[in-house]
């Protein structure tokens, strides 16, 4: 019986610690919750991208995009400040893939910006020109910095909707092999230039040599770049860059070399 009554008194008290503090953490989220609605913004702080470098956006025309959605925040109390709406009006821009605002303990408003990340630049039938990020979203070719990333001409129809993804079939097959050849430190260094044929047919251009790769489609791309590798890494060190005006990879596991055109003019 008096084990009992010991167990009970045991679990008495730990209830009753638990209740103080459930009461005093409440006490104390409520005080903290009032100070923070009351603090006064002192500054603003922008942040573009985790490691600084940006193509499209600058503290400057952030801070213009601010003014406009609510002014100057310097002097305003917390509780007046939508940071969700906030976030809202910058992520409709098509330069941004992600916004977090909010406001600190020190009385700071921070606004972080993560820039979308540019593959390709695509030079349309249309004369427009507008990049796209890895995932289709079309960009405004109007940043400060140019991206060293492949220009993609030729048969390219889709038209310039900023901030939309793409939705011809030839766009994502642009994406696919942008995508790809991004990804790849040698392959990035390789090809500067991306051309569509009149048969829908995908074509590289070296930045090194006088001779273009035939990729087809975007299917099995790393089979077809792994033959390519080989070839480079075997074919060229015999016959020399100067052999081939043409390598067609097209074909699953084949690589076709075309020699240079001749010259049929008379004399």
């Amino acid at each position: 019986m008096s084990s009992l009554k010991l167990a009970l008194n045991k679990r008495q008290w730990l209830v009753a610690i638990v209740l103080f503090l459930i009461i005093a953490i409440s006490i104390l989220w409520s005080k903290f919750s009032s100070a923070s609605k009351n603090r006064i913004v002192k500054e603003t702080e922008i942040t573009i991208n985790k490691k600084g470098t940006s193509y499209f956006l600058n503290t400057a025309t952030v801070a213009e995009l601010l003014r406009k959605a609510m002014g100057n925040p310097s002097g305003m109390a917390a509780a007046d400040i939508n940071t969700q709406s906030i976030e809202a009006l910058l992520m409709k821009n098509p330069f941004v893939q992600k916004a977090e605002a909010y406001i600190g303990l020190d009385g700071v408003f921070k606004l972080k910006i993560e820039e979308r990340k540019p593959v390709v630049l695509i030079e349309n039938t249309n004369g427009e020109s507008y990049f796209l990020d890895t995932q289709g979203v079309m960009i405004p070719n109007q940043g400060t910095n140019f991206p060293d990333v492949l220009i993609a001409s030729g048969q390219i129809i889709e038209r310039l909707k900023p901030g939309k993804q793409i939705t011809q079939l030839m766009s994502k097959e642009v994406l696919r092999l942008s995508a790809f050849i991004a990804a790849d430190s040698l392959w990035n260094a390789q090809f500067q230039q991306l051309y569509v044929d009149n048969y829908q047919e995908l074509i590289l251009i070296p930045r090194v040599g006088k001779h273009s790769i035939v990729v087809g489609n975007a299917e099995e791309l790393p089979l077809k770049f792994e033959n390519l590798r080989l070839f480079y890494d075997e074919g060229f060190k015999t016959v020399g860059w100067e052999k081939y005006r043409q390598l067609d990879i097209s074909i699953r596991n084949q690589v076709i070399g075309r020699g240079p055109v001749q010259n049929t003019e008379q004399k």
